[in-house]
């Protein structure tokens, strides 16, 4: 538009050109949406005189994950009847729409009471519905994708299992073998920032990074799931790997969780500001999913309470999770709701540590499972004993109580079958000047949980079930002197003190055996045992002195090795016996492979400077194979899920075991040879690479010397009396004795 001048003034206001200010100063248009309405459903239908107090519960429920506009709660009611009553549902109106989000996803399916759990939904949602076509159009069929399976390292056809090493930077995965090497089936570089953790059934590598976590799984490895939660340090599986449960020092924000994701990335972010300063989530392990996250343990004056990992602790079947809560007690969540179950806590004054029954037992009588249960002790307060209490969950039945005096500290011992409990009780003398232990072994699979007890003169340190059998072996280690040594910032001693290692087993009433109850069956005295490790499939128990810098002392032994002894004697303690002995520099892990032939013993650069690696032995106490590892950090095996058989198809197994035996030691043999010809082929090969490189070089040799020749070179003359020695020593062991010294 030309501009005005004294001759071309505009006649009218209509004749001026606004456009150029319009576009200058342009305001957006306010669209009005009702994306901060959300219905809540499934509410109680009440008359006028009961409304305002629903309205008052609705407010506080809904108050805890945004602000509610005044009047912000409209309940439609129907006066069909003569007398107005609600129709059982109400429109909440928050401030903003990300609010209505954080309350859908927070309360939708919350337990309002017995009767009603509300469903919680976008108001926008209802009317999207509402536009769908009435004519039912098939959506478009996605093509098919194969997806790996999850456990196809099972399908190996020579039964193998796999272990994890990570060293230096490097994360792999082998294949055991026992001739030869393990196999390294992946490897790959800065794969971890921290650690890695298999998942309880071996489906899942777990990978720890700054951002997060990571899944891995399948015959190529691929990335499953990734989980977001910044400077993560500690995970857990639930027992069937259906949730995941992180925990990290640092609180949750969701502005600092944006500028990690970058811009663009916003809608990657699993929090909301619900999530803001909690530490500890819980996951779906299959889709990633947050299902809820929660603030760090706390004590009366508001500080964080240092608590043991796991945090959470699962039920056996997976339907509750629960933790220690000081200023409470006991808090139960529901699995599928992620709520409080009967939403309160258990109140349990002064409770110090409980554990779920690993297993559900199944009553004898009736062949029906029983219900869920956990156990818990609480410490003397005043006038009040000491006492373990077995609970129902989720009923909060009190199944069996125990008082206890002159209690220190108490440890809960669950057999991994559920059978029995052992409470580890340390207790003191009546001058207070010493301590003692008591064991208080509870029958959980017997009717009234009758508990036996077993006094012993000094402090057991350390107990350890055997995983499979019927006479509820265990082993403890025990001494005079209770107090732990020193040990430096990564956990190493520099001595180990003088231990005895004790075996104990429940015995009948029979011929041999007068009382009923737990005896005593061996001691081995004067060791210096820190850890006890049993075999998975029992039997066989490792007596190992681990993360001390004087003693590295491995002790295999057999509880069941001299039969013909126990039988002549009439104790099952005869049969016990250390069948070999071993010895690892600087160790300072031990774990046995989920088929109970193998053990791996580790020193890791995490603990101290010295010789790296791991070795590999069989239960026997055989040495296999040593790999010295610079800056090796970790080994872990990884799991196997339950086995599919039944017991009558593993004693079919058993019976025919010589057959099987036989064609595993042919495939044993076959492999043995082909690991031979393997090797003496590449023998082979090497030596006509080193003929061919001799022929070359003499080749050229004959050139260059007939070239100096013909040039006028004359050779050294050598004297015939010139002699050359060569002196070659070589040794020969003609005899080796190996002497066993207890």
């Amino acid at each position: 538009m030309a501009p005005f001048t004294e001759d071309n003034l505009p006649a009218s206001e209509a004749e001026i050109d606004f456009s150029d200010l319009e576009a200058q100063f342009v305001v957006p248009e306010h669209e009005e949406t009702l994306e901060n309405v959300v219905v809540v459903d499934n509410i109680p239908a009440v008359d006028e005189s009961k409304e305002e107090k629903l309205v008052q519960v609705l407010k506080k429920i809904f108050k805890k994950h945004g602000t509610v506009k005044a009047n912000g709660i409209h309940m439609p009611k129907d006066s069909s009847s003569g007398k107005p009553k609600t129709k059982g549902y109400a429109f909440v109106e928050f401030e903003t729409a990300q609010q209505a989000q954080a309350a859908i996803f927070n309360l939708n399916g919350y337990k309002l009471d017995k009767s009603h759990s509300l469903l919680v939904n976008a108001f926008m949602d209802v009317e999207r519905y509402t536009e769908v076509n009435d004519v039912y159009q098939a959506p478009p069929e996605e093509p098919f994708e194969e997806r790996e399976h999850l456990r196809s390292w099972l399908t190996d056809e020579h039964g193998r299992d796999q272990f994890s090493v990570y060293a230096d930077q490097e994360l792999s995965v082998f294949w055991n073998e026992t001739s030869h090497p393990a196999e390294k089936a992946i490897s790959r570089s800065n794969w971890t920032e921290a650690y890695a953790q298999w998942s309880p059934l071996g489906s899942f590598l777990c990978t720890v990074h700054e951002q997060g976590l990571v899944l891995w799984g399948g015959p190529s490895w691929k990335k499953l799931a990734r989980f977001i939660h910044r400077k993560v340090k500690l995970i857990d599986f639930s027992p069937s790997e259906r949730y995941l449960v992180t925990c990290s020092a640092e609180p949750i924000s969701v502005d600092a969780v944006n500028q990690m994701l970058g811009p663009g990335n916003e809608h990657q972010n699993p929090y909301t500001i619900d999530d803001e300063g909690h530490t500890v989530c819980v996951w779906d392990a299959q889709t990633g999913s947050l299902l809820r996250s929660f603030p760090p343990v706390r004590s009366e004056d508001g500080k964080p309470v240092k608590s043991s990992w796991p945090q959470f602790k699962w039920s056996p079947s997976e339907k509750y999770f629960a933790r220690l809560n000081q200023n409470v007690g006991l808090s139960i969540y529901e699995a599928s709701t992620m709520s409080l179950l009967d939403k309160k806590s258990i109140k349990i004054p002064g409770i110090q540590d409980f554990a779920w029954c690993p297993n559900l037992i199944v009553d004898p009588r009736t062949g029906v499972a029983r219900p869920e249960m956990l156990a818990y002790w609480t410490p003397e307060e005043g006038n009040l004993p000491a006492r373990v209490t077995l609970m129902a969950v989720p009923s909060r039945t009190l199944v069996r109580t125990k008082n206890l005096f002159n209690v220190f500290n108490a440890s809960l011992h669950w057999h991994p079958k559920g059978q029995a409990l052992c409470v580890r009780v340390q207790r003191y003398t009546k001058s207070k000047k010493s301590r003692f232990t008591n064991l208080e072994i509870f029958r959980a699979y017997e009717r009234d949980v009758p508990v036996d007890v077993i006094e012993l003169k000094d402090c057991a340190v350390a107990f350890d079930w055997e995983p499979v059998g019927d006479n509820l072996r265990f082993a403890i280690i025990h001494t005079d002197d209770p107090t732990p040594p020193i040990t430096n910032a990564t956990g190493i001693a520099s001595t180990a003190v003088n231990t005895n290692v004790s075996f104990y087993a429940f015995e009948r009433k029979g011929k041999l055996v007068k009382k009923e109850g737990f005896q005593l069956l061996k001691t081995f005295d004067r060791k210096k045992v820190t850890a006890l490790k049993w075999s998975p499939q029992g039997r066989h128990i490792i007596l190992a002195t681990l993360r001390t810098i004087s003693t590295f002392e491995l002790d295999f032994v057999d509880t069941d090795f001299d039969q013909a002894a126990a039988s002549k004697s009439g104790n099952p303690g005869d049969a016990i016996t250390i069948i070999s002995t071993g010895e690892h520099y600087g160790v300072t892990d031990l774990e046995w492979d989920p088929t109970g032939r193998f053990v791996v013993t580790s020193a890791s650069s995490w603990r101290h400077s010295m010789e790296h690696g791991y070795i590999l032995w069989d239960f026997k106490g055989e040495q296999i194979h040593k790999a010295v590892v610079e800056r090796f950090k970790q080994l872990l095996w990884r799991p196997r899920p339950r086995s599919l058989l039944t017991e009558e198809m593993k004693r079919e197994v058993r019976k025919d075991l010589k057959s099987y035996a036989k064609e595993f030691e042919e495939q044993d043999e076959r492999r043995l040879h082909a690991a031979d010809a393997e090797l003496m082929e590449q023998r082979r090969r090497l030596i006509t690479e080193w003929n061919t490189w001799r022929e070359q070089v003499d080749d050229m040799l004959s050139r260059e010397t007939d070239e100096a020749l013909q040039n006028g070179y004359k050779l050294p003359i050598v004297a015939d009396d010139q002699v050359f020695v060569v002196d070659e020593i070589v040794e020969e062991i003609i005899e080796e004795k190996e002497e066993i010294i207890n």
